[in-house]
């Protein structure tokens, strides 16, 4: 159970707890400080205190909370953030739950944030941990008691008896069985039961119920369940056969309907081979529907969703996109309470991590709505599931408006993707390769190389501080030491100019890119199309011949309100002429120069909610679809695409997506990297050609050890596989010419492959051990020491997926240093501190 839930009250110490609610203040002696955090006057605190600082590795921690009764407590937060932050929140040591903390007004306005967790009687602890972050500033906590129960109830899922059998039907590998009271229709893989009397569905996979008490929602001027019909209709001859980008079957329709509803359509794809189906709803009348929120698959019963298999059960809670620091949280399937906190975006798998048996739930079409997946367990097993368009979060999507309301006639939910795996990661996989089929990732333009890009960033060298004569150095340094000794593709260097590139004149960078080609080597560009990074509503939009102020790009509310900076800059209207203009300008620009290679960045902003110009554009998505479809046209196939801070979805307008938010080179931030590499590799190959791990910024490391792991985490990561040190700056040639210049290294990173986690329990951590298969035979894999302590490290082959018997040799070679013993079975090895392991391994 989960630790949680406070009342209020002052407190001079943590020295007890009454009844009612009780305050503990952060400055209290009796907490325990780690790492840089620090105890800081507060003028606006109470007690005029407060513990700061909780940045790069630090923590505060709340000791004797005492609780009179074990159960539920609210806990309240009194914090300061003048941007939105998360924390690790850890109760009596308890795996972590991250929780993203809105901003406050400034630096000098305390908000409040309520969280529940679970007190054991007696004395307790509570610890926030910026896990290599940077979290707020801690005031006090206020903790006052709920219950001693938040796991809830449902009712049992049973969908009910169907009846006499009337008929089946064979259509291809599908089997149709009708019933009195509803139908089966079954793959060789599972079934759907649907019961017309109940209104409730059932899947089982391979003969045992997998899902069960399943039906469909939709919110108009209350939410309206499918299951709230009087009537569900289904009629054999509505069955259409189908063929789809990912294979064939038939399509099942049952129309729910009563006279004062719209009719509301449950629709499912069942196809010939494979272990998933497809659903979407449908809600229609003959007057123009208003719909901000519609479920196609929706679940509360005790015990719903039953794994068959209760060993390390988990949900898998994906972040909307790669902002503000995110990570990808793999949270105990025994979740009850801040489940609001836990909505996963787009996708989940539920899964044993154990034996890898998981049920995998996705939306396949991104073009309307963004997708939340709520969702609630006890006892190894899901009691609630919700998976719904109309999905906004001010944490995870961004937003400060409720999502856009889609109007018509007819209005459709997102199609979602329902698969059992025998290793969910099998699932996560297929569920990558069936959106890319559907949307397809960014075809490469005649003139771009299809490799991986290796080369250089400016922004780990230099951030603002982006010059003329720093940028030729970095040129000719690559020329000289780099790129004739294996730090290249097929004879391709990037050279990359990031953010403050308008350092230089029109000259200056004409110039450079003339350098940069003369040497070799290809040129990059960096830009942002939907924000605004100024504060003069006046100020003219650039190519827009005075047309167009910022006043009028920027995005508003409908009541014509400027939406709130988000990262320090406006949201511009993706949809707005100016904008688009302001696009053709830049793209135009930059093709002239004769750049080959963009980094687009901070493309949220484009994605949120707002009232738009153009007024078919109902939604974020729908803008944003919009917006990077004219930024791809603006192109012309003419460059290398890089989306940096970017949704997850829509995928299709780049060829590589940064897999986390920027990475500082640090040891921490490596591991931060791999926490979205440990559950989001499958992205890699299927919905982008690659995953960016963002750059290598060597010196940073704190170690040649913490150096080579960031090489090595680029590496596995599937990759773009860019530098960012000041080449004028010894240390940083020395790491260079060690670390960038292996060939073997090298040969394995341009692979464009990323290796998967052996372990998918790690909570918000990154798993320390990553596998690539290639072939039957061969495979690869890296291992890691997050710490800055030396340890030993147990390798279980079978566990890491390699095949064959367990008395099967193996040669095993370092990939670094070329050395090789042979191993089988189950071995030890030892790390430094913050070191890693790159290992081929080839069967004897």
């Amino acid at each position: 159970m989960w630790p949680i839930s406070v009342h209020q009250a002052i407190a001079d110490g943590n020295t007890g707890v009454t009844s009612g609610s009780r305050a503990y203040e952060a400055e209290a002696a009796v907490n325990s400080l780690s790492g840089k955090a620090e105890i800081t006057d507060c003028p606006v605190c109470s007690g005029g205190r407060k513990v700061g600082n909780l940045y790069g590795g630090s923590s505060l921690q709340f000791n004797n909370i005492t609780a009179e009764v074990e159960g539920v407590y609210n806990l309240r937060i009194s914090y300061i953030s003048g941007d939105s932050r998360p924390a690790a929140i850890s109760v009596n040591g308890a795996e972590p739950e991250r929780v993203d903390f809105p901003k406050t007004a400034d630096w000098n306005t305390v908000g409040t944030y309520d969280f529940q967790v679970y007190l054991s009687q007696g004395n307790n602890t509570i610890l926030f941990d910026d896990q290599g972050g940077y979290s707020p500033d801690i005031d006090k906590i206020v903790l006052s008691y709920v219950s001693d129960d938040g796991a809830g109830s449902g009712n049992d899922g049973d969908i009910g008896e169907l009846g006499e059998q009337v008929r089946v039907s064979k259509y291809g590998n599908i089997t149709l069985t009708e019933y009195k009271q509803g139908f089966k229709a079954s793959n060789p893989s599972y079934d759907l039961l649907y019961n017309t009397r109940t209104g409730l569905s059932q899947y089982n996979w391979h003969g045992r119920f997998v899902a069960k008490g399943l039906y469909s929602e939709v919110k108009l001027d209350r939410i309206v369940a499918s299951i709230d019909y009087e009537q569900h209709i289904f009629e054999k001859a509505d069955i259409k056969s189908f063929q789809d980008a990912t294979g064939s079957g038939i399509k099942l329709t049952v129309s729910n309907e009563q006279q004062d509803l719209p009719k509301l359509q449950q629709i499912y794809y069942i196809y010939n081979e494979g272990n998933y189906l497809l659903t979407e709803i449908n809600v229609s009348r003959s007057k123009a529907l208003g719909i901000a929120e519609i479920a196609p698959v929706v679940l509360h019963s005790k015990g719903g969703i039953d794994l068959g298999s209760d060993n390390d059960n988990r949900v898998l809670v994906v972040p909307f996109d790669n902002d503000n620091w995110s990570r990808y949280q793999a949270k105990t399937i025994n979740t009850f309470l801040n489940t609001d906190n836990y909505t996963s975006s787009e996708l989940t798998a539920i899964y044993d991590n154990t034996s890898r048996i998981g049920l995998v739930v996705g939306s396949v079409t991104h073009d309307i709505w963004k997708t939340g997946i709520a969702w609630s367990g006890t006892n190894d097993k899901l009691n609630k599931l919700r998976v719904y368009g109309g999905f906004t979060s001010s944490a995870s999507t961004h937003d400060s408006l409720p999502h856009g309301v889609v109007t018509g006639q007819q209005i459709s939910s997102p199609k979602v993707l329902i698969g059992y795996y025998s290793d969910y990661r099998d699932g996560l996989e297929e569920y990558g390769r069936i959106n890319a089929a559907i949307a397809p990732p960014l075809a490469f333009g005649q003139k771009v190389p299809t490799g991986v890009p290796v080369g250089w960033n400016s922004w780990g060298a230099y951030d603002s501080g982006l010059s003329y004569e720093k940028a030729v150095a970095v040129s000719n340094y690559f020329k000289a030491n780099l790129q004739n000794a294996s730090f290249e593709n097929e004879g391709n260097l990037y050279i990359n100019l990031d953010s403050y590139w308008d350092n230089m004149t029109d000259q200056q960078l004409s110039d450079l890119v003339k350098l940069i080609h003369n040497n070799g080597q290809r040129a990059g560009i960096y830009y942002s199309p939907f924000v605004y990074w100024g504060d003069n509503m006046n100020q003219e939009v650039e190519g827009t011949n005075g047309k167009y102020t910022y006043g009028d790009i920027v995005l508003r509310d409908p009541a014509g309100n400027i939406l709130p900076k988000l990262d320090g800059a406006y949201a511009v209207d993706p949809t707005h002429p100016g904008t688009k203009q302001r696009i053709d300008y830049y793209m135009n620009r930059f093709k002239q120069q004769g750049f080959e290679y963009m980094k687009i960045d901070f493309l949220s902003h484009g994605a949120l909610e707002a009232k738009h110009y153009d007024p078919q554009i109902e939604t974020g998505i729908q803008a944003y679809n919009q917006g990077m479809a004219y930024v791809n046209k603006a192109l012309d196939g003419t460059m290398f695409i890089s989306a940096s801070i970017a949704p997850l979805f829509p995928s299709q307008y780049a060829h590589s997506r940064r897999i986390s938010c920027d990475v500082d080179g640090s040891l921490g931030s490596t591991e931060y990297q791999l926490n979205n590499l440990t559950y989001g590799w499958w992205q890699n190959g299927t919905i982008y050609h690659y995953t960016d791990p963002d750059y290598m910024h060597l010196t940073k490391g704190g170690s040649l050890e913490g150096a080579q792991s960031r090489v090595n985490a680029a590496v596995i990561s599937g990759t773009v596989y860019l530098n960012s040190d000041d080449v004028l700056d010894g240390t940083a040639q020395q790491y260079m010419k060690r670390l960038l210049t292996n060939p073997r290294v090298n040969e394995l990173a341009v692979k464009g492959k990323a290796f998967k986690a052996v372990e998918g329990n790690t909570g918000t951590q990154a798993a320390d051990m990553f596998v690539l298969a290639e072939g039957q035979d061969t495979y690869y894999l890296a291992v890691f020491n997050y710490t800055q302590d030396s340890v030993g490290r147990q390798i279980d082959l079978a566990r890491a997926g390699v095949t064959g018997n367990s008395n099967d040799a193996y040669m095993l070679t370092d990939i670094w240093t070329g050395e090789n013993w042979k191993v089988n079975g189950v071995f030890d090895i030892s790390l430094k501190p913050a070191e890693s392991k790159l290992y081929k391994l080839q069967r004897k």
